[in-house]
């Protein structure tokens, strides 16, 4: 243990850092689901004939005209049946309201950063990583700190597993909209998905690239912080613990002087 309190610089530096990576990485958070939105105001007309959406990357038409195709089809894959629901009245609400719930995600994680860096912030004003021998306040410091980092921790866990498993419930869905959203391919993609038979988005399969992994890794990151952050306050109470005589004969020194 003595070994461990003499890095404490070092344990408070690495603390810094991983709350200023948190908040540098909450900027590209999203990149993987980039392209699974929808603009909710855009009808199935105004999507395949504004020149302005098409102007602005918004077009839409590809991913209205596929569903189209998909449901006149009653498209049936080898587990049953998918998309048989109106796009515009259902299908068009879930991949808005997934594109909502990450947004709100992304943001918990940058306040999740922010909290950190602040937090250690008073962790350094109060010395808690060069101070000899700790005080009551250090411990206090150290506490309100945890506290906070496990309390908002759990919150992000919480909302990062919700919109995981919205993720993993309707993969296909998401993968279809992220590829029919990608400007540079949509045209092929419709081409080769509409030219079947039966409408059959196998041929979409291919250029799936959402999966679950950017989640699973920040809800691994966010459990290390935790712990991470309970470990720094079991630190503090060790070397308040172990400083306690010299803190006695430091308090002596000043009641005599008095």
């Amino acid at each position: 243990m003595k070994k461990l309190i003499s890095k404490m610089k070092v344990f408070h530096l690495i603390m810094l850092c991983i709350a200023g990576a948190i908040i540098i990485s909450a900027l590209p958070f999203k990149t993987q689901y980039s392209n699974i939105y929808i603009n909710v105001t855009t009808t199935i007309e105004e999507a395949s004939g504004s020149d302005q959406n098409k102007a602005l990357g918004n077009d839409q038409s590809y991913l209205f005209d596929l569903f189209e195709d998909v449901q006149a089809s009653g498209f049936v894959d080898n587990e049953g049946k998918i998309f048989e629901k109106d796009f515009n009245k259902y299908y068009k609400v879930q991949v808005y309201e997934f594109q909502n719930n990450l947004n709100d995600l992304n943001n918990l994680i940058l306040w999740y950063g922010i909290i950190a860096l602040i937090g250690v912030a008073f962790l350094y004003i109060f010395a808690n990583n060069s101070r000899k021998i700790y005080y009551k306040s250090n411990v206090l410091v150290s506490a309100a700190f945890t506290l906070f980092m496990v309390a908002f921790g759990l919150v992000v866990l919480i909302k990062s597993f919700s919109v995981m498993s919205d993720f993993n419930s309707n993969s296909e869905l998401y993968n279809i909209v992220s590829v029919m959203q990608n400007q540079s391919y949509a045209s092929e993609a419709y081409q080769y998905a509409s030219a079947s038979s039966n409408a059959s988005l196998d041929y979409l399969k291919n250029a799936y690239d959402c999966d679950s992994l950017t989640f699973i890794v920040y809800d691994i990151i966010f459990v290390a912080v935790i712990i991470y952050s309970v470990f720094l306050f079991i630190l503090s109470i060790v070397k308040f613990n172990a400083t306690a005589d010299r803190r006695k004969e430091l308090e002596k020194v000043v009641t005599v002087n008095d």
